[in-house]
């Protein structure tokens, strides 16, 4: 439980937003008179379903977006925010859920970018250099300046951005879903980094989905529920439940069951997997798995330690060889995309926004993405619109999507309602084996346990999935087993049930610092069946 509770009515607070509302052109009212009060040296949690409006708070605190009515005060002073440029002048910065940075460049490079010492007319790299540990030292976020950050994890791309906006002089520091990438170890570490930062006079304001961070990292939150605040108060003081109810106007609901499966014998079988990566601590294999029909195999691993490989590779995006693949015993390996997608494999994309959807393109257009050349959406080469539309409107409505129409453009929807249109669509296919990455991050407690359903009820109808996730509670859930995968290669592999996130989480870490670390971990759960083949 939080250790350093804030009364909410101590002092003046530093930063506050009065009575603030933000309607777009299209008529969207994103946030309607929000009152909002922050104090000096606090953790404070912005929490709220997706649409709720919690990121219009933050782009408007940042100056990416101003108030159609109502203001914004420091220390009880009006503070125009009309540009990032003012906000960086106040001392706030911003570090996004997708960390904006130059992959050629080194850790150092985009920490002082366009802020660069100088000697004379030339770059002084040393003294940036310099100035880039000495900050990493104060703040107890370790990176490697040298490093690129093409070859950093997200994880440690999300530490680069924080210390690039505290390089800029930041006294409020923005967050954005700052776990969502990291196992919960690492989630721990940055916490304890925060607070330390807190702890200097740093205040810190964080949009996050999860409950159990609010509570225990946080010293106050705010709900938001339709644009509208929902409730607020000391994060020692509120229950899950409470939370719960506030955030989706009732209570919350449930987990769906999980009912253990345990199957005879494979569907999906992988041998000897091996991909090449730029960045050799990436490179994938040689690993095998196999999953029975309706099983799920759950993958966890600090985030960069080949996850997003191993899903590319088997959908055919990335070169890679393995010694069998097949489904069914039939080969699924070796083609282009569309003949993979042909052999039964479907996938969610672990980035949405990049890879699972074109996002200036119309709902309907982003649903037929795969089948567009089948009958009946296609006849003699050409669309046919009307099919179109009824395909599409047929899975807005089955998935429960919230949207004012199919011919909206997909950037449009809120994170939990674009990734019921990338699961839906993966879903209509009737894949023999769903490669599904990341499917709830991002996204409010109603849209994940609606997604979750969806996957269960494919599960119930015999396909294959392995699920890819950094959410360590979603994993035990969900998954009938559970593998840990660590440069590259699985590491540990156990039955879910009974399983803990904190034992989980120490083969991610340990295997991934020392190699044969899992070897002194002593392992609490039993043998798998003899046809279970992990390597």
């Amino acid at each position: 439980m939080n250790q350093h509770p804030i009364d909410p009515v101590q002092g003046a607070p530093l930063i506050e937003l009065r009575g603030v509302s933000k309607l777009y052109a299209n008529g969207t009212l994103a946030n309607d008179g929000i009152d909002l009060a922050i104090h000096a040296g606090e953790l404070h949690a912005i929490v709220g379903e997706n649409g709720a409006g919690k990121s219009t708070v933050m782009k408007m605190l940042y100056g990416l977006e101003q108030p159609s009515s109502g203001g914004i005060f420091m220390q009880d002073q009006p503070l125009p925010l009309d540009s990032p440029t003012a906000a960086i002048a106040a001392g706030i910065g911003l570090v996004p859920q997708h960390v904006q940075l130059l992959p050629s460049f080194t850790v150092a490079e985009n920490i002082v970018l366009g802020c660069e010492p100088m000697k004379g007319w030339r770059i002084d790299r040393a003294g940036a250099d310099s100035r880039v540990r000495a900050l990493m030292q104060t703040f107890g976020l370790a990176v490697d300046p040298a490093a690129r950050v093409r070859t950093l994890p997200i994880g440690v791309q999300q530490r680069v951005g924080i210390l690039k906006a505290l390089y800029r002089g930041a006294r409020i520091l923005l967050l954005d879903e700052p776990t969502a990438v990291l196992a919960a170890q690492e989630a721990r570490a940055l916490f304890g980094a925060l607070r330390a930062m807190v702890a200097r006079g740093l205040t810190v304001v964080l949009i996050t989905h999860k409950l159990d961070e609010v509570r225990e990292f946080a010293d106050r939150f705010t709900v938001l529920r339709c644009g509208r605040v929902s409730g607020a108060g000391l994060s020692s003081a509120v229950t899950p439940a409470q939370l719960g109810e506030m955030i989706v106007g009732g209570r919350p609901p449930a987990t769906p069951a999980r009912r253990r499966h345990a199957a005879a014998t494979p569907l999906v079988r992988v041998l000897g997997l091996q991909a090449a990566h730029a960045d050799p601590r990436q490179a994938l294999g040689p690993l095998s798995f196999d999953i029975g029909a309706g099983e799920i195999l759950g993958i966890a691993g600090v985030e960069g330690n080949g996850q997003d490989v191993l899903a590319q590779a088997l959908l055919g995006l990335r070169a890679a060889v393995a010694e069998a693949a097949t489904i069914a015993g039939r080969p699924f390996m070796g083609g282009n995309v569309r003949a993979t997608r042909a052999a039964g494999v479907a996938a969610v994309a672990e980035d949405r926004l990049h890879d699972g959807v074109a996002p200036a393109m119309s709902i309907a257009d982003n649903i037929i993405a795969i089948d567009y050349y089948k009958a009946p959406l296609s006849r003699r080469g050409w669309l046919d619109m009307n099919a179109v539309r009824r395909a599409a409107a047929d899975l807005v409505k089955r998935c429960g999507v919230s949207a004012s129409s199919v011919e909206a453009p997909i950037a449009t929807l809120s994170g939990g309602n674009m990734q019921k249109v990338v699961l839906g669509r993966e879903m209509a296919a009737a894949p023999r084996l769903l490669i599904a990455s990341q499917p709830t991050r991002g996204v409010d407690i109603g849209a994940a346990r609606e997604l979750h359903r969806q996957l269960l009820a494919l599960c119930t109808e015999g396909a294959a999935v392995l699920l890819i996730s950094a959410d360590l509670d979603e994993l035990l859930s969900l998954s009938d087993r559970v593998a840990v995968m660590a440069g590259g290669r699985i590491v540990a592999h156990f039955p879910a049930e009974g399983l803990d996130a904190d034992a989980l989480g120490l083969y991610m870490t340990a295997a991934r610092r020392h190699e044969g670390a899992t070897a002194t971990l002593e392992a609490p759960f039993t043998a798998l069946p003899a046809h279970r083949t992990m390597s």
